[in-house]
């Protein structure tokens, strides 16, 4: 049996990522005899020719379709996806009638206003190497879908949604199917996972939707593993950690460390943390195991504002996070969020002499909170009147603190990032040309490019 993923995502800014879920599944269903191929789009000029080619030659049995974003999340330049991937849909439609599953994390945030958009009837929520191989299975064999784990569907113009499970993870993703160098000559780096799930409930997050909240960890060696299969079968010597937060829990950060350290893999590599946590020694470590730069999620540098946003640290810990990268010359970026719950013309004005104060490699600013439903934003947003009740958030909403001008609040940010060279705000195009990105990409710069930028 033929199963072809396709991955709709064609973001470049500020780099192409690839599509790791996808090859997770291609494992998975490789892992139970069948025949996959995957259909990245990220460098394809004419999607509909490409598609039409594989679907000609390949003629697979199968279809699974994977919505990485529903938009870039940028305010006040916010790009929807869906149209193009609804184009996309509607073609494959006219080509074949085999069976068409659409999953990814774009899809799990909005499973049934996907599927009612894409005018489809079977999608998987959160993870999908086992319920992909389930749904497989079934088909196969001729089989009813509706108990399978994860599964949502629509029938008869009801949506039902099946209990969702969150596993350990027990493969690798199969890069033998990606455009591996591609993507690190046009990205600077490879990504890898060695976690699911986040057991913080920030304010506007919606990782305990697409991962859960329960924390999965690989087993140290195995994360290390892939590191050396990376660099030894595709030439990798540069990666992302995805994980949403790296460093916690410590003893899991160490101990991968630890065994990067001891089997010498000469790979380098930056990641995702959370400033609560962060210890000399450990910051010392990560450097040691080749770690080229942290980006934490900082949120903001006010107090009110962070309880805004449901932190569970505070300007304190984010000042040491920075003090632990700086003194050992370890390059820090911290991202922030302006216009929050809790934002006023004052709680701004403290974030811009906080991180005046402690002086990180960068600071990159993003404006407004992208609005999902089932967080605490979303009620929040109702209640201060930034979006009717019964607003249908697929396409893209944002909060914006209604205690702010938002005239005013843009002028200052961009009057502040002017006069810092070390502040990047993407939604004002400072500091973030994309012209610039593709040049240091061309000159072999690899890694993340804030450290270029600022």
């Amino acid at each position: 049996m033929k199963i072809l993923l396709i991955s709709t995502n064609n973001e470049k800014y500020p780099y192409p990522v690839a599509p790791i879920g996808a090859a997770y599944i291609a494992k998975a269903l490789r892992n139970n005899g069948y025949h996959v191929k995957i259909i990245d789009l990220s460098f394809v000029e004419d999607d509909c020719a490409v598609i039409r080619d594989v679907l000609k030659d390949f003629v697979p049995h199968v279809i699974g379709i994977s919505i990485r974003n529903i938009d870039n999340l940028t305010y006040g330049k916010s790009i929807f996806y869906m149209p193009r991937i609804r184009h996309l849909v509607n073609f494959i439609k006219r080509h074949t009638s085999v069976p068409l599953v659409v999953g990814g994390s774009g899809f799990s945030i909005f499973p049934e206003e996907v599927l009612r958009y894409l005018e489809l009837e079977t999608g998987i929520v959160g993870e999908g190497e086992t319920a992909f191989a389930l749904v497989v299975g079934a088909i196969e064999k001729g089989k009813d879908l509706d108990n399978i784990q994860n599964l949502c569907y629509l029938k008869g113009n009801k949506f039902y949604s099946n209990s969702i499970a969150y596993t350990q993870i027990n493969n690798r993703p199969d890069r033998s199917l990606l455009s591996n160098r591609m993507y690190f000559e046009l990205g600077g780096m490879a990504n890898i996972q060695s976690k699911r799930g986040c057991p913080f409930q920030c304010t506007y997050c919606t990782y305990p939707c697409i991962e859960g909240n329960k924390m999965r960890l690989r087993e140290p060696m195995d994360v290390v593993e892939e590191l050396k299969e990376m660099r030894i079968d595709y030439g990798i010597d540069y990666v992302f950690f995805v994980d949403d937060i790296f460093n916690f829990p410590e003893e899991h950060a160490v101990a991968i460390c630890e065994e990067i350290v001891r089997t010498k893999v000469k790979v380098n590599w930056t990641c995702f943390a959370t400033p609560k946590g962060m210890t000399q020694k450990l910051a010392a470590l990560m450097k040691t195991a080749g770690c080229k730069g942290v980006e934490f999620g900082s949120d903001a540098g006010s107090e009110k504002t962070l309880k805004g946003l449901s932190k569970h640290f505070t300007h304190d810990d984010i000042a040491y996070a920075a003090e632990c990268c700086g003194e050992i010359g370890l390059p820090n970026a911290h991202y922030i969020i302006i216009g929050g719950p809790g934002e006023d013309h004052g709680t701004l004005q403290e974030t811009f002499a906080f991180f005046e104060k402690i002086n990180p490699t960068a600071v990159i600013a993003l404006l407004g909170l992208r609005i999902y439903p089932n967080t605490r934003l979303h009620s929040k947003s109702i209640e201060d009147g930034v979006i009717e009740k019964d607003r249908n958030l697929l396409e893209p909403a944002f909060y914006l603190s209604p205690e702010m001008d938002t005239t005013v609040i843009f002028r200052n940010i961009a009057e502040h990032a002017r006069k810092h060279q070390n502040w990047i705000v993407p939604g004002l195009d400072i500091r973030c040309d994309t012209n610039m990105l593709a040049v240091l990409r061309k000159m072999g710069r690899k890694g993340p490019l804030w450290d270029m930028l600022s």
